[in-house]
């Protein structure tokens, strides 16, 4: 996408190939907005107001050529979805292997931290915008078998919860989003019987929508919400 003089909202979402990610980018491109997306793979949506690159988020320094690649073209960042994550599988800690570990922190912890450390460089000099990362109930639930990808999760939720603090004086908000079970690319490997075994523990038995987490999305990147930042909001669960 070329430069051009454009006075949409500039959205940056990590993770966009598949599954919630491309749900958000989609709503947002609906919702006049431009949206710049990432993932490991080719890119899915086509749109004027898309633009994408491939991008590993575990890797540092591809983190950086690209948040700076947005810079440039853009010239601002106002809203950051960092969605990008793995659920590859679910295994008892006795049985979890250290490569499957690895890549949780790789990813989950270390790819939201790359992201959200250069993206909120830009949100400083600029002076403003939002930052917005993705939990998951699984960290309340405590379910056998999730000890790696909930301690990634956690760990979202608690840098989020520190980085809300550093940069709340240059109007930057920093929130939460903690879907519970959705129906998505990651979660279609499961089986009926977990799925409905996890609804069975939910307080609203049923899954979560792409629409409704676009709707936590528009509403943590108002201007008009700036003064909510540090907060976790988990969907379909009483906690």
């Amino acid at each position: 996408m070329e430069r051009s003089e454009q006075i949409q909202p500039v959205m940056v979402i990590t993770g966009t190939s598949k599954g919630l990610g491309r749900g958000i980018a989609n709503y947002f491109l609906n919702n006049g907005y431009c949206v710049v997306g990432c993932s490991r793979g080719e890119p899915t949506i086509v749109h004027e107001r898309y633009d994408h690159t491939q991008v590993d988020v575990s890797d540092e320094k591809q983190v950086q050529a690209w948040v700076r690649s947005i810079k440039k073209i853009f010239g601002r960042i106002d809203t950051l979805v960092c969605n990008a994550g793995i659920l590859n599988s679910f295994s008892h800690v006795a049985l979890t292997s250290g490569a499957l570990l690895q890549a949780f922190l790789d990813i989950n912890i270390a790819g939201t931290f790359h992201v959200c450390r250069e993206v909120s460089k830009i949100m400083i000099l600029q002076r403003g915008g939002s930052i917005i990362t993705i939990s998951s109930i699984m960290t309340q639930l405590h379910e056998p078998g999730t000890s790696a990808y909930s301690l990634s999760k956690s760990a979202v939720t608690e840098m989020t919860k520190v980085l809300a603090r550093e940069v709340a004086p240059m109007n930057i908000n920093c929130n939460v989003i903690s879907p519970s079970f959705m129906t998505t690319d990651a979660t279609n490997s499961f089986n009926a019987e977990y799925a409905s075994a996890i609804f069975e523990k939910q307080t609203i038995k049923r899954p979560v929508t792409i629409e409704e987490v676009c709707n936590l999305v528009s509403f943590f990147s108002s201007p008009e919400s700036r003064c909510i930042t540090g907060q976790v909001i988990n969907m379909g669960l009483v906690c």
